[in-house]
């Protein structure tokens, strides 16, 4: 049982509880002086992470690892074992830091029947996830993804227009904790997708930040996979190991929930 925890520079892992793993994507040109796990070695497309983000992490991961259990962290950032994310700030504001929850309660988690521990659901922004995308990226492509689904698995396609067309919310950052039976189904209808629709698009003239395409089209269709599989979800308060201290807390509070 093991969450991996993706990262593609330095940061200080020593006090993450046991059965926590960093792993180094884009591995091929980001430097290792930890000597983390990479995501650059056995079957990898550790040269795809400038648009596909932490997700060549989790291919590395499904296609090179064992194990009944297996989670993805996302860029450093922790599931806390909290009831919400109030709960959460709440404590921080009283402790000053928290730890991620630990692999036994993750696993108990999973033995009270839960399928999928993901992020508790949040808005990014007006309108719908469909309204959101085409605010924040290039709508054409969310468009390119709608009709691969309906081509390679149309029995999704009605998930899809619930979940992306008429919510508002979902669980994003791409990550999981979930069994490895139910981790290696959706990695293999998660990345034929998403190699279909990289051969669709063209993302050439990108900045940075719009290269990492794959990636958020992957936060969106964790969604539509959860949803279509009717799956009993546990949902938990995420936090972010370089942000969150009590002044991040506080403002937070202050601005959201207040």
């Amino acid at each position: 049982m093991t969450m991996y925890v993706v990262t593609h520079k330095q940061f200080n892992y020593k006090n993450m509880p046991n059965g926590y793993e960093p792993i180094l994507v884009g591995a091929n040109k980001n430097e290792n002086p930890d000597n983390f796990i990479t995501d650059n070695i056995g079957i990898n497309i550790s040269d795809k992470n400038v648009s596909y983000s932490e997700e060549t992490g989790l291919y590395w991961i499904m296609n090179n690892t064992v194990g009944d259990n297996v989670g993805l962290s996302h860029y450093r950032r922790f599931f806390a074992n909290y009831k919400n994310r109030k709960k959460m700030l709440l404590a921080i504001l009283l402790r000053g830091k928290i730890r991620p929850i630990e692999i036994t309660d993750l696993d108990k988690i999973l033995r009270d029947n839960y399928t999928w521990i993901v992020s508790q659901p949040e808005i990014g922004g007006p309108g719908t996830i469909w309204d959101q995308f085409a605010l924040n990226h290039n709508i054409n492509d969310l468009k390119i993804t709608e009709q691969t689904i309906n081509d390679l698995t149309p029995e999704y396609s009605n998930d899809f227009e619930q979940v992306i067309k008429r919510t508002s919310s979902g669980a994003f950052y791409n990550m999981f904790y979930t069994t490895r039976k139910e981790a290696e189904a959706y990695t293999e209808w998660l990345f034929k997708i998403l190699f279909e629709v990289e051969k669709r698009t063209d993302i050439s003239d990108y900045d940075p930040y719009q290269k990492r395409l794959y990636g958020f089209l992957a936060e969106r269709l964790m969604n539509v996979w959860l949803r279509h599989r009717k799956a009993n979800i546990k949902y938990l308060p995420v936090y972010e190991l370089e942000k969150m201290d009590r002044k991040y807390a506080w403002d937070h509070m202050k601005k959201h929930l207040i």
